[in-house]
């Protein structure tokens, strides 16, 4: 029952590498997005502008929040790996 004793930098490291398949989910959700509205020469069609603009907004938001939780969790990692090898 040692492992239900875990500390901060434990779980954090859980989270962190929770985070990861999130990412690698929300930038394949982008791209099949984007293969979905290419057309027969490769440019990607909109049906409207409001889709266009709502879609930018959508798929740009993912991009860089997952960029962000990218950041966060290799941080966390990294933090866990310099405190566990150095105490």
């Amino acid at each position: 029952m040692d492992f239900l004793m875990m500390g901060d930098a434990e779980i954090a490291l859980l989270i962190s590498l929770l985070i990861i398949p999130l990412v690698i989910w929300l930038q394949i959700w982008v791209r099949d997005r984007k293969i979905r509205r290419r057309n027969e020469i490769g440019d990607e069609e909109f049906e409207t502008t409001s889709g266009a603009f709502v879609s930018i907004i959508l798929e740009g938001t993912a991009m860089i929040g997952g960029l962000i939780m990218l950041i966060v969790a290799s941080g966390g990692v990294i933090k866990y790996i310099i405190n566990f090898y150095m105490t």
